[in-house]
């Protein structure tokens, strides 16, 4: 089934998201070298990550900057296999890229489209990242390798305690909403 064809509560796709995100990174098979592929650690600074982001400093085709609440620097297009770097410009809060395939006759604009998710819905790419940070690849290897459109969503709770995201073995437990509700959310288009 695809991610968006069965429409859930908000609450209980975020939630499983959530969990399906801090189970695989607690207990993924991924090595340090390959979370930090894209990363130079001695170079991850505010001053660094504050403005937009040089591509040759972490290594990928197309970058993508996490900020207090909205993803920049998203291609009009990104190649299929393109390696693609998540980085978190915010110097309080963590952020995520959640990456999930459209379906090709979906037609909802992004904003909409992130409250339809299948709470069973598995994302092609998640990459995590502390404030000021480059960021961890827990699901993926960085490319998305299928040409179509997908849905780019931080599940993450408004003001959330940035360590919580990395000591949680379960979704991270809050009363504020998620990022996505205050306009964390983005469409990328992924061509042959």
């Amino acid at each position: 089934m695809h991610p968006l064809t069965t429409s859930r509560p908000r609450a209980a796709a975020i939630a499983a998201t959530a969990l399906l995100i801090l189970a695989t990174g607690c207990s993924s098979a991924v090595t340090s070298a390959e979370q930090t592929e894209f990363s130079d650690p001695q170079s991850v600074n505010p001053a660094a990550t504050s403005d937009p982001v040089d591509g040759d400093r972490v290594g990928a085709d197309a970058i993508i900057t996490g900020r207090d609440y909205v993803f920049e620097g998203i291609p009009d297009v990104v190649n299929a296999g393109d390696s693609i770097a998540f980085v978190n410009a915010s110097l309080e809060e963590a952020h995520e890229l959640v990456v999930f395939p459209i379906d090709e006759d979906e037609t909802r604009p992004a904003e909409e489209l992130w409250q339809a998710l299948d709470p069973t819905a598995e994302p092609v790419l998640v990459s995590v990242a502390g404030p000021s940070a480059d960021g961890q690849l827990y699901v993926g290897d960085g490319t998305i390798t299928e040409p179509g459109r997908y849905l780019a969503v931080c599940f993450l709770p408004v003001g959330g305690d940035p360590d919580l995201i990395f000591e949680q073995d379960g979704p991270v437990e809050g009363d504020e909403p998620p990022h996505a509700s205050v306009g964390m959310v983005a469409e990328i288009v992924v061509e042959a």
